[in-house]
């Protein structure tokens, strides 16, 4: 496993790093799989007004992964479809990891699965999505 921070992932700080920064991921993890996990800790402004993270905040953190995974595999490119289901809420303060499992990287294209599980290991949400290299 190796660990990055993520300015040090996308080597860019601050307002560089985009909505990665304004919501505030932290991590990036390049696991002993082959997989990549970034984290992020629920905040107040990820909130909705019944006090859990809003979903299409989820399906941003899921998307943000699979950006980062394709970086990571040197085949940076665009969502071509993409599907959330949410099975719990996150609360602030929780600790959010989405996990990036590849599916399948073909010349053009690519699928890939998402895992959003809290600080317990529970899942949060589970994410497909289809992708096209640039």
């Amino acid at each position: 496993m190796k660990k990055y921070s993520v300015e040090e992932f996308y080597g860019a700080k601050g307002e560089d790093l985009g909505a990665i920064s304004l919501l505030g991921f932290e991590d990036v993890i390049i696991n002993d799989d082959g997989s990549l996990s970034m984290t992020i800790k629920a905040q107040k402004k990820h909130m909705n007004m019944h006090g859990t993270i809003q979903g299409g905040i989820q399906y941003i953190i899921c998307d943000t992964a699979i950006g980062a995974y394709l970086i990571h595999i040197g085949r940076p490119g665009v969502g071509m479809e993409g599907s959330i289901h949410y099975y719990r809420p996150a609360r602030e303060g929780d600790f959010l990891t989405s996990t990036v499992r590849e599916r399948k990287n073909g010349r053009r294209t690519g699928n890939y699965f998402v895992e959003l599980t809290n600080q317990d290991g529970k899942m949060i949400a589970e994410a497909v999505f289809s992708t096209m290299y640039d």
